[in-house]
């Protein structure tokens, strides 16, 4: 029934992959992690809207709010700084183990991910290394062949916003702080100016 899963968050590179995989004929099925973030609350409401007004299927959806719970981060608990303490140890890590348990369990041995340019990589668990290594051992642990896909690898920040205008995309949340309005100071914020 489906070619991948996609890891989506609602924000704007999640919403911009489900987007290029329709486009690709590639029958995606979003994966939603609720891993104690602060923003959560908006996150799932963006991606629960994108789709509904994209039509793409309902996501799969992980409570595992108890993770932020317990690995405090700027981007899990509001008394740290979003910024300098925003690593979250094990997060990306997290989301494709989830992500493979899905894809295996719906006979799916694609599992896609918003990544950008590894020049924009500021966390050990966004290079190149990291993606290539977690493949393998997803492979392994499950006994068949894992490919992780990352559509925007090439593109910056700056290249997604462009090319998700173009594409009339304009439904996404991407702030780490939650807030209504985005604060304009996180990390995700600073990549849009």
């Amino acid at each position: 029934m489906y070619d991948a899963v996609c890891l989506a968050s609602g924000g704007l590179d999640s919403t911009l992959c489900l987007n290029l995989l329709r486009e690709a004929n590639v029958r995606a099925l979003p994966v939603y992690i609720n891993y104690g973030q602060r923003n959560h609350e908006r996150e799932w409401g963006a991606l629960s809207a994108a789709c509904a007004f994209h039509r793409f299927p309902e996501p799969v959806y992980f409570d595992f709010s108890c993770f932020g719970q317990i690995i405090k981060s700027g981007l899990t608990d509001a008394a740290l700084r979003v910024n300098e303490d925003a690593f979250t140890p094990t997060r990306n890590l997290l989301f494709l183990v989830l992500g493979g348990a899905v894809a295996y369990s719906k006979g799916v041995r694609n599992i896609v991910l918003g990544f950008l340019s590894e020049r924009t990589a500021i966390f050990p668990d966004q290079t190149d290394r990291f993606i290539k290594t977690t493949e393998a051992a997803l492979t392994e642990s499950l006994g068949v062949q894992i490919e992780i896909h990352c559509p925007l690898r090439d593109m910056t920040k700056q290249d997604v916003v462009k090319l998700a205008r173009e594409k009339g995309i304009s439904s996404f949340y991407s702030c780490h702080s939650g807030t209504e309005e985005p604060c304009g100071k996180c990390i995700a914020c600073l990549e849009y100016a």
